[in-house]
Parts: structure tokens; C-alpha cells; sequence
């Protein structure tokens, strides 16, 4: 209560809680379950799409220089194609060009040079007409300019006749060697310019005139020779171990390392909102299925507020440890925790389903590594079955040892599959084995945290509430002997009936030691602690009588509520009187005064709902009935556990309990076995009568 005064005036702001009773039974699932799955989706989807943000702002290409150190985030193998066309562009530069051969050119360009200055020489005889241009090329086939033939006209026959014999001989070494269409050499990296080192002027004119290819670029067997070379050429295929450095800081990216970053969909604009749009999608489709399985399947642990918060924090974690782990350490997380808790805190159908969805979701995060995916599914289905043998914290020691292994030998079968360095499978395989013995210890670490903040009921919950020792029940021994003792009786009863037909019979024990609390504040008015005392009923009216023995149960749920009981053995302690009739007090009452509404003397209840508290109900009429019988037989005390059910059963008691009449038959066996073992007659000692 808050109070402000105010120029003399006080405001008083007062805050109230709803009654548990409230909230805890007259909860509309369906209008709050779809809600709660939203908000787990949301957070979820953020932290998961969070670990993408880089790709909105990220772009780099080749030539950029890199800010940051870039660190492989997984181990890939990949085609570089730009390797590859580096390879087959530098096969088709150095790939020698096929030609044709013509024979023919050599004789005929050395034949044509010899008539050319066979002419030439013979203008030099006396009487010997002159020629013109025209009728000159007729001759001699050649194009030749009219200044050349003028300057050749004037030279001496002996310089022309030396000048035929230079034409002659470099003719020949060039076609020995062999020249192509474009002027240039066959196979050497020679020039055509220095065999014309020693020639003249005019020399070297004429030798243009006369020298034609006697090879001649065959482009069709060229192409056949670069392609079958090409064909040669297998993928590159690039191998880049997780953490390993694909650029530095300060470097110029290369193509090969562009290509790099676009395989892991870094930097690269077009794959970047490819690969955002693909996430969005996926978690859609995740989100969606998660909703309508949750919804149909997990309705009563997301609406359950204890186990919703705790599940919202485990996952909180979880996707937060994913999400700022390096990705060279995603293997050592001890992500089997996740299912240890979540099947120990509730349940394992719960832990399956969750846990499933968990790796779904996780996929973004490891850049959908398929050897992640592969090795946690396995090891949470073998998670499912380990659960059910988790007894105590050894055993879940044992569990995340055996689920390490497990791990170990999957990704030493993934790495050989993928022909992984044996160094590289050994440090993943440690990190694996160890991220399941750190599991079953961070499980054992945590879980007292999640039994106490959001008071859960676990099977190690139960084995600490099931000492004697508890400070509760030590008390109860204490004030209220009586009912301590017939708890222990009730407690015996009910763990045998239960485990026979299939129950929670560790639960039902546990609960069975706790159901009768309330009595220990007015222990005397309950018939089992007045040790043959005065019986205070006698005192009072049946009506107020019939108000102390109805408020045990509420008492019970008040003093459990301080101790820090968890909710589902405070719920036996107002089930197991369900809405019985008070029948004596009412019988009492309605003597002297007949308008007496049978309403009034019965338990506020509600019914027992589940299959445990309905045997502790019957226990508990039946353990206190049995007692009352002179002579306990097996037919006597069958009969009188007969009589009570079918009392029950006409009271409507059992009506919400789910027991078939096959259970209920088994229970009474198991009742009356119990009950002989409990008050067997002994044999009389010498003396005795």
C-alpha cells in the first residue's frame, strides 16, 4: 500500500494480487496460449535474425581494401570458378596456333624473286629495249612502285646480281623457319627484322614484295586443340577451415577472395539480400509450424506461467549464446542442455518438440551447417530415450557422457564422409564430446535456480521434498503425530496403487506426505492426534466443527506456500477432499435443524483432475476407514475399499480423474495387498491371551 499526502491530504494507492484460486482455475487457455507463442516467436526471430544483420550494410568486391580481419565462419569446400577461368585463359594465351602448311610459297616466292632480277639484269644487255611499269609487272607478277624500278635500273648488274643472291638466301632461312600471314616468325621469338639486318634499303623493299606465308592460321584445329586442353582442367575446389583468416586488415581483395566471401553469402550485395529474403522465409515457415504444434500439443506447459517463464529464459540464453558464440566454437556449446532442462522442469514430450524446433531455428545461426544438423538431431533423439532413465544427478552425468560419445563418433563418421584432416576431425570431435559432459554438469548447475524462481516440481525437486527431514514434515511429526504417521500409511498406499497402473508413483508419495499440512494448526480436532484425549467437537457447533476440518486444506496450501511447496502438491492438498460431505457434522446439523444445506458442510474442492490425486483421495478415506474395522481380513478390508469408491464414484468425486474401471480394479487389488502387508496378524508370544 502506497500513501502520498498531499496539502494535507493522503492518497492511498493499494495493489492486490488475484487470488491463486483465481488464477489458477478459471484460466481460458485458448485466449492466452496463442499469445505467449508470439512473443517466444518474436524474440526468437530477432535474435536469429539479428546474427543476418551484417548483410544489410556489408558489401565488398574485388579491389576494395579489406577494414576488418574476415574469419571463415565454418569449414567449406567450394568450386572457384574464377580460378578455373584464370586457368583456361591462361591455357588460351599459351596455347600455340595451328597452321596449314603450303609448300609451294617457298618455291614460288624464290623463283618469282630470281625472274624479278633475271629482268632486271637483262635490261642491262646491249640493244635491249626498255620496258614500262606496266608491261614490267606483267612479267615479274609483282606490284612494284615505278621510283623502286627506277632506283633498280640504275644499279650495276653486279650489285643486282649480289642483291639477288642476299634476296635468295634470307628467302630461304625465313622459309626454313616459316612465316605467317601477319608477317611474324613460326615458333620463335625471332623477327623477321633482323634477317633483314644487312640488306639495303631497296633490298629490304623487294623482300617485302616477294615474301608470302607458307603458313596459313588454321583456326578450326586451334580451336579443337584449346578445348581439348580445357576439358583437361578439373573444378577448383577451394577448402577454407572454420576460423581461419580469408582476408586481412589492410589487404586488397582478390577475385578468388570475393569468391570466397560470396560462398559464405559475405559482402557480396545481390547474395546478401538473396540470402536476408531466404532467412526471412525460412523463419516463417519454422514460426508457423512451431505455432500450430505448440499450440495443438504444448497447450498446458506455455499456459502453465512457471514453466512458460522458464522456457523463455532457456531459450533467451540459448539463441543469445548461438548468437555471439565464433563460429569455430559453435561445437563446444552445451547445447544438450537445453533438453536436459527443459525435459527435467516439464517434460519430455515438451523437451522433444522444443528441442527440435531449437535446431530448426538455430539453422540461420550456423549458416545451415549440415553436419551440425545431422549431429544434434541424432543426439537429441537420443536425448528422448536417456531422459527416461535420468533418476538422480549421476545419471545425468552419465547422460551427457553417453550423449558426448555419441556426438564424438557422428562427426568422426561426417569428417570421413567429407575426407576432413584427421587434426581437424580430432579438435571437433573434443569439442563435441566435451560440450556433452559440460552439458550434464551445467544442468546440474542450473536446475536448483529453476526449481526455486519459478517453484517447479522436478523428479530431483521431489527426491529433496521426500526426506523426512524437510523442516514441513518434521514439524508435522512433531505437532501432529497422528496425521504424520496416517500420511505415511496414505503415502504407502498411494505409491503402490500408482505405479501399478502406470502413474507418477514417486510424485504420489511425495504428495501423499504433504496432503493432510493444514491439520498442524488445530491438530487436536482431528480424531488422529487426540490420543484418546477429549475431543474438542464436543464443544462446539456442528457448523463451526464443520469450518475447522474444511480449512485444512486451504491451511495447508497457505503454510506450503511459505515453504515454497510447488504448485502441483499444493494442488493435491485442496484435490484430495475433492467436494465430500462432511456427513456426520451435516447429519448432526440437520437434527436440529432441518433446513440445513447439504452445500454448506461439504469441501470447497476442486475435484481431483489427474490420476494421482484421485488415488490419494481414495487412500486417504480408505487407510482412516480400514483402521476403524475390528476384524481385518482380505474380505473385510476389500469390501470396506469397495464400499468407499463406490461412494465416491455416486458422489461424483472421480469425475474428472480419467481412471478407467480396469485402473480402479487394479488399484483396489493393489489397496487390499497393501493394507494385509500393513495390519498382519502376528503370531501371540507365550503368555498372551
Amino acid at each position: 500500500m502506497k500513501k502520498i499526502e498531499i496539502f494535507g491530504r493522503r492518497l492511498v494507492f493499494k495493489l492486490e494480487k488475484k487470488k491463486e484460486e483465481e488464477r489458477e482455475y478459471n484460466v481460458n487457455y485458448d485466449e492466452i496460449v496463442g499469445e505467449k507463442l508470439i512473443y517466444l516467436i518474436i524474440l526468437i526471430s530477432a535474435i536469429v535474425i539479428s546474427s543476418k544483420a551484417f548483410l544489410f550494410t556489408s558489401t565488398l568486391n574485388v579491389g576494395d581494401v579489406v577494414t576488418k580481419d574476415i574469419i571463415a565462419p565454418r569449414s567449406i569446400r567450394y568450386n572457384d570458378r574464377a580460378a578455373k577461368e584464370r586457368l583456361v585463359d591462361d591455357v588460351i594465351n599459351s596455347s600455340e596456333r595451328e597452321y596449314i602448311y603450303i609448300p609451294e610459297s617457298e618455291k614460288l616466292s624464290v623463283q618469282k624473286a630470281d625472274k624479278f632480277y633475271s629482268l632486271l639484269i637483262s635490261l642491262k644487255e646491249p640493244n635491249r629495249r626498255d620496258i614500262d611499269l606496266e608491261e614490267f609487272k606483267r612479267r615479274t607478277d609483282t606490284a612494284i612502285s615505278k621510283s623502286l624500278l627506277d632506283q633498280l635500273k640504275k644499279e650495276d648488274i653486279e650489285v643486282l646480281k649480289k642483291s639477288r643472291g642476299n634476296i635468295t638466301n634470307v628467302l630461304e632461312k625465313i622459309y626454313e623457319i616459316g612465316i605467317t600471314r601477319d608477317m611474324k616468325l613460326k615458333n620463335t621469338s625471332a623477327t623477321l627484322e633482323e634477317f633483314e639486318e644487312g640488306l639495303s634499303i631497296e633490298e629490304k623493299i623487294v623482300l617485302r614484295y616477294f615474301l608470302s606465308p607458307n603458313y596459313v592460321y588454321d583456326a578450326e584445329a586451334t580451336k579443337k586443340v584449346i578445348e581439348g586442353k580445357i576439358a583437361q582442367i578439373d573444378d577448383v575446389i577451394v577448402e577454407v577451415r572454420a576460423g581461419s583468416v580469408i582476408a586481412k586488415k589492410g589487404e586488397i581483395l582478390t577475385e578468388s577472395q570475393v569468391s570466397a566471401l560470396r560462398e559464405y553469402g559475405l559482402y557480396s550485395g545481390e547474395r546478401n539480400a538473396f540470402f536476408i529474403m531466404a532467412n526471412i522465409i525460412y523463419l516463417g515457415i519454422v514460426s508457423v509450424v512451431f505455432y500450430y504444434v505448440s499450440r495443438r500439443y504444448l497447450k498446458s506447459e506455455i499456459v502453465n506461467k512457471n514453466k512458460y517463464r522458464s522456457t523463455f529464459l532457456i531459450l533467451a540464453f540459448t539463441f543469445l549464446s548461438l548468437r555471439f558464440t565464433k563460429s569455430n566454437l559453435l561445437y563446444f556449446l552445451p547445447l544438450d542442455a537445453v533438453f536436459f532442462l527443459l525435459g527435467i522442469l516439464i517434460d519430455t514430450k515438451f523437451a522433444a518438440i522444443m528441442g527440435a524446433f531449437v535446431l530448426l531455428y538455430s539453422m540461420p545461426i550456423v549458416d545451415f551447417d549440415q553436419g551440425f544438423f545431422v549431429t544434434y538431431s541424432v543426439a537429441f533423439l537420443l536425448s528422448t530415450y536417456l531422459m527416461n532413465n535420468i533418476k538422480n544427478r549421476t545419471t545425468l552425468i552419465n547422460a551427457g557422457v553417453q550423449l558426448g560419445v555419441t556426438k564424438l563418433l557422428i562427426v568422426i563418421l561426417i569428417n570421413m564422409f567429407l575426407r576432413e584432416e584427421a587434426v581437424y576431425t580430432i579438435i571437433k570431435g573434443g569439442e563435441m564430446l566435451l560440450s556433452g559432459i559440460f552439458s550434464g554438469m551445467l544442468t546440474i548447475a542450473l536446475l536448483p535456480y529453476f526449481e526455486r524462481t519459478f517453484n517447479i516440481l522436478t523428479p530431483f525437486k521431489l527426491i529433496e521434498l521426500g526426506d523426512l527431514s524437510h523442516p514441513l514434515l518434521r514439524e508435522l511429526s512433531v505437532n501432529a503425530p497422528g496425521t504424520f504417521h496416517h500420511s505415511m500409511l496414505v503415502a504407502t498406499l498411494s505409491e503402490n496403487a500408482a505405479e501399478a497402473i502406470g502413474a507418477n508413483a514417486i510424485f504420489t508419495r511425495v504428495a501423499s506426505y504433504y496432503h493432510d499440512i493444514g491439520k498442524m494448526k488445530r491438530p487436536n480436532f482431528y480424531v488422529e492426534n487426540q490420543q484418546g484425549g477429549t475431543n474438542p467437537h464436543t464443544k462446539l457447533t456442528p457448523s463451526m466443527s464443520n469450518l475447522i476440518i474444511t480449512s485444512h486444506t486451504r491451511d495447508g496450501v497457505e503454510m506450503a506456500k511459505e515453504y515454497g511447496i510447488p504448485r502441483e502438491i499444493r494442488d493435491i492438498m485442496v484435490e484430495h477432499q475433492g467436494t465430500t460431505l462432511l456427513a456426520y457434522f451435516y447429519n448432526k446439523a440437520k437434527k436440529g435443524n432441518p433446513t440445513v444445506q447439504e452445500e454448506d458442510f461439504r469441501y470447497s474442492g476442486p475435484k481431483p483432475r489427474t490420476k494421482e490425486s484421485a488415488i490419494i483421495m481414495l487412500a486417504d478415506s480408505i487407510e482412516a476407514a480400514v483402521r476403524s474395522l475390528d476384524e481385518k481380513t482380505p474380505i473385510t478390508i476389500e469390501k470396506m475399499i469397495r464400499k468407499i469408491l463406490s461412494s465416491k464414484i455416486e458422489d461424483n468425486q472421480l469425475s474428472e480423474a480419467n481412471l478407467t474401471f480396469k485402473e480402479i480394479e487394479i488399484i483396489i487389488k493393489t489397496f487390499t495387498k497393501v493394507l494385509m502387508g500393513i495390519h498382519h496378524v502376528r503370531i501371540k508370544y507365550p503368555g498372551q491371551k
